[in-house]
């Protein structure tokens, strides 16, 4: 990434916990694309409890949404849980690919 460049992972500790709980079933990524004038996207990391309802466990705001960035946000979050997820839901943006 370059010096100009912004990340931030935000993850607190239910998120935390939820991930572990529920993070080795379905992984959902969602992305919000230019939903503000400063140039940065949000993307989330869900997972479904056992209602099957999205329960966000991440925040990745960034000024990019290529996967140079997301290999990032994704290691900070592999740091803190181990999961092992048996399907993944991302919306059409092409650097979840």
């Amino acid at each position: 990434m370059k010096a100009e460049d912004f990340l931030l992972v935000i993850m607190n500790a239910s998120q935390k916990d939820m991930l572990k709980f529920y993070g080795n079933d379905t992984i959902c990524l969602d992305f919000t694309h230019r939903m503000n004038a400063y140039g940065f996207d949000l993307a989330t990391l869900l997972v479904l409890d056992d209602k099957r309802e999205g329960y966000p466990a991440a925040f990745i705001l960034s000024n990019r949404q290529d996967s140079t960035a997301l290999k990032l946000a994704f290691a900070a979050i592999k740091d803190h849980t181990c999961i092992a997820p048996k399907a993944l839901m991302t919306d059409d943006t092409e650097s979840f690919f």
